[in-house]
């Protein structure tokens, strides 16, 4: 009875399900995360205007009150100062270069958090549907152990079996069932963990019919993690290419003042010398962050090109697998009802049947550990290829 139930009840609950790409959408739109980080974009072009922007004028005013040998007069006078600091030539362009360098990396970095969250995503529903295939097979064997406690019951009561085989026969139900109770435990903590890291504020049903395809390109340059290390090296090259200005700045300055018997006009500049601080530290530094972020870059790459490699041959290994998996569980499947039509007749005893029971058990566990194992390979290969960038 208890199996007659169930699959209404799994029918209902998967026709409400929400299909992963939805859910995978929903996160996408309302995930706090992610929401923190598209300010990021933001930050950075303020940032870009602090770094572009001309520095303010200064206005000076004095007020003057003249004497002659030491006795006050009633004349006096003022003096009014106007200074603009101006950018030297070249400078604006570097500077504009900086800017620009420093908006790519923070939309770089935005377009990594939304591909590592993709995976990071996904890889929690491959876990979480793991599980429910595992409690389906689970409920599946404790419908094939009650029908065979069932047999069981009736040769002992018939007087063809021991009762220790009864029992025995009875225990083998009772170890299934802990052994649903257990993975049911582990699904429901897989399900609120999937939900907690999505950020969605409703609870709901998420549907695992869903299998994760190839996207196969042999391009890299896409990488998110490439893309970031590049913008990344984009701006120590910029700073490096700013720094190189040992002076960006000079004191434009426009002076008027007012004497009793006459007024002056003055018009200079205040350059500053460089001797003590040539920025040479800095220049240093800059091209140092870009020559490690260049190694970096060469790294991930030559890593990625051979992981790559190496998930495409993990994915063929496994589809023959896969295959081969499938047919010993087709073979044990029609192996199981023969033995189940033998044992009714007591041609075959308890021992074979639960063995012949439990290898293909384990044959269809395998089954879904190798499904897991090729989705885990597809998303690596997805994400390391930018087919979850933004």
């Amino acid at each position: 009875m208890k199996k007659i139930w169930f699959i209404p009840l799994l029918t209902t609950l998967t026709l409400c399900a929400q299909d992963f790409e939805s859910f995978k959408e929903d996160a996408l739109q309302n995930s706090p995360y992610l929401q923190a980080n598209s300010l990021k974009v933001q930050n950075a072009q303020a940032v870009s205007k602090i770094t572009t922007r001309y520095k303010n004028p200064t206005l000076g005013f004095e007020a003057s009150q003249f004497s002659q040998n030491g006795v006050s007069s009633n004349k006096s006078g003022f003096r009014v100062e106007f200074t603009q600091p101006l950018r030297l030539w070249g400078v604006g362009d570097d500077r504009e270069n900086l800017a620009q360098s420093q908006q790519q990396s923070a939309k770089t970095s935005v377009s990594l958090s939304r591909a590592a969250f993709i995976r990071k995503l996904s890889l929690r529903f491959v876990a979480y549907k793991r599980l429910v295939t595992l409690k389906d097979l689970a409920l599946e064997e404790l419908a094939i152990s009650q029908k065979i406690a069932a047999i069981s019951k009736a040769r002992f009561e018939n007087g063809t079996i021991a009762r220790v085989k009864y029992l025995q026969a009875k225990l083998d139900v009772k170890r299934i069932d802990n052994s649903v109770d257990t993975l049911d435990l582990a699904k429901t903590d897989a399900y609120y963990n999937l939900l907690a890291f999505a950020g969605l504020k409703q609870q709901r049903a998420i549907g695992t019919d869903y299998n994760f395809t190839l996207q196969k390109d042999d391009k890299t340059l896409s990488s998110p993690e490439l893309a970031f290390l590049a913008a990344e090296k984009k701006v120590a090259t910029a700073k490096a290419e700013l720094n190189a200005n040992k002076l960006e700045w000079v004191n434009m300055r426009a002076e008027f003042e007012k004497e009793p018997d006459q007024d002056i006009y003055r018009v200079g500049v205040n350059i500053p010398l460089v001797i003590f601080n040539t920025k040479k530290e800095e220049k240093q530094i800059a091209k140092l962050q870009a020559q490690t972020k260049a190694f970096l870059y060469e790294q991930k790459e030559s890593a990625n090109n051979f992981t790559l490699k190496k998930i495409v041959r993990l994915i063929e290994k496994l589809t023959a697998l896969q295959k081969s998996t499938q047919e010993l569980q087709a073979s044990q499947n029609e192996l199981l009802l023969m033995y189940e039509d033998g044992y009714k007749i007591a041609n075959i005893n308890l021992i074979e049947l639960q063995l012949i029971k439990n290898q293909m058990i384990s044959t269809k566990e395998k089954l879904i550990e190798i499904q897991t194992q090729k989705e885990k390979n597809i998303i690596g290969y997805n994400y390391l290829t930018g087919v979850y960038n933004e």
